[in-house]
């Protein structure tokens, strides 16, 4: 063969290989939006579009469905930042881990007292309980901050304890001042990386300091992130270790709750929005993510929705941010049923979120 001829054939095989390539790399990046989200009718998604409307008309506020990585149905206002209440809290998690990846914080398992030295003196009457606080107690809501007992002992959905993460991961471990914690959100470990159409904040006056503002559509692309595993347009936005650190950490069903007696806690930072004792986990709450699993009344939490389903919820789920990751599906709600009350989410709101379910997944026109 001729030096001529054996170089065209390596050519061919070249150009066969990158095109193989490009094609399994359009392949992925279809799965997920560009600047914008594309869109694709519901039929194609295999919901009917009549049924849909039906089911936005009655649930009101704002709303978005993406299936497959496109958007196919929407309601109200996808574009305005509204306050999502604690649907949004996975958010926290994530610059947590985030910050273990990026070589800020050693684990979960470091004291916030070496951040917080405040925390060291807190309570002397309690054997300065204060001190064994881990950031793997505050996303467990385990840490006893303000209360009696000690970390580790009891849960308590305790907002305060969720304001103190968020001051110390931001403020002290990655040293940023208190008015630029949105360029954290929204710089490249997270809205940059995955294209944030609307510069959620979590700075903004008449709210406690650290609480999220979202749009619908910026809500859905981080529920698609954790949807796709931590991964967008091929590139790892969260180590896989640390992506399943953020999915983990539920309780056992039988996991006490706190008594409710309190304790002094620091005069900064304070709530996120809550009081210290508000609801019960049912052993399905874990780094603020609701998962599809049996409850102690012997039902699945969602018991209409798929098992592998999962949820950030805020005011009973009237704001949720719902994965079902064996229908490739995201649904995204905000401020639904507004003349409703749906808190506590344990003992209210998670029928309510059922029903809501029952009622989209009945929209499918190809179940």
């Amino acid at each position: 063969m001729s030096r001529r001829a054996a170089w065209g054939i390596g050519l061919a095989f070249a150009l066969l290989a990158a095109g193989a390539a490009w094609g399994a790399w359009r392949a992925r990046t279809a799965e997920f939006p560009g600047r914008q989200w594309a869109w694709k009718a519901p039929e194609e998604a295999g919901f009917s579009a009549a049924k849909l409307e039906a089911f936005s008309r009655q649930a009101g506020g704002y709303g978005c469905l993406v299936h497959a990585g496109k958007m196919i149905h929407a309601w109200g206002n996808l574009t305005n930042r509204h306050d999502v209440a604690s649907s949004c809290k996975p958010v926290y998690a994530f610059l947590t881990l985030k910050a273990i990846e990026q070589g800020r914080l050693g684990s979960l398992d470091e004291p916030v007292a070496k951040w917080m030295p405040a925390l060291a003196v807190l309570n002397p009457e309690l054997g300065f309980k204060d001190r064994e606080i881990t950031f793997r107690h505050l996303l467990r809501q385990t840490s006893g901050y303000g209360l009696a007992e000690r970390p580790g002992e009891a849960f308590a959905y305790n907002d305060y304890g969720t304001g103190l993460l968020v001051w110390t991961v931001l403020h002290e471990v990655l040293q940023t001042p208190w008015k630029f914690f949105d360029d954290v959100l929204n710089g490249p470990w997270l809205g940059q990386a995955i294209g944030f159409e609307d510069s959620p904040d979590m700075n903004h006056r008449g709210s406690h300091l650290g609480r999220l503002r979202m749009s619908v559509r910026d809500q859905a692309r981080f529920a698609w992130l954790c949807l796709r595993g931590g991964e967008w347009r091929g590139r790892r936005v969260l180590r896989p270790d640390l992506f399943a650190a953020a999915r983990g950490g539920t309780l056992p069903p039988d996991f006490p709750r706190t008594a409710g007696a309190e304790s002094r806690m620091l005069k900064k930072p304070g709530t996120i929005g809550g009081g210290r004792n508000e609801k019960n986990h049912l052993g399905c709450l874990g780094n603020f993510w609701w998962n599809n699993r049996p409850t102690p009344d012997g039902a699945r939490l969602l018991p209409d929705a798929p098992p592998g389903t999962y949820l950030g919820s805020g005011y009973g789920g009237r704001f949720a941010m719902v994965i079902v990751p064996e229908l490739e599906l995201v649904a995204v709600w905000q401020n639904v049923h507004p003349d409703e009350i749906w808190s506590p989410f344990s003992e209210i709101g998670r029928f309510k979120v059922n029903e809501m379910l029952r009622e989209l997944l009945a929209a499918r026109a190809s179940p």
